[in-house]
């Protein structure tokens, strides 16, 4: 579980920094960034990994487990994602 937490926070953060560096620059064309996050991005990040391994840990009534991780992943990719692309907003001003 902690390989799929890491694979989610990563594609979080990749998507952060490319989102706002997409938006600060015209350099990729639509498709090219529709590639970008939906199939490189996506292929990295694993959410039917991680519903399966959450829904296990319910299964198995480990319900503090359960929502500490499915909590986990939610508050560490949305960390990931801001501060990536906060560092990128700063290093482009």
């Amino acid at each position: 579980m902690i390989g799929t937490t890491a694979a989610n926070v990563a594609g979080c953060a990749a998507m952060g920094a490319l989102a706002e560096y997409s938006l600060l620059n015209d350099h990729f064309p639509p498709r090219l960034l529709l590639g970008l996050r939906v199939g490189f991005l996506g292929a990295l990040t694993t959410f039917s990994t991680f519903t399966a391994e959450s829904m296990l840990l319910a299964g198995e009534q480990r319900w503090p487990a359960a929502v500490f991780y499915v909590a986990a992943n939610l508050f560490l990719g949305w960390a990931a994602l801001f501060l990536m692309a906060n560092l990128v907003k700063g290093w482009l001003a």
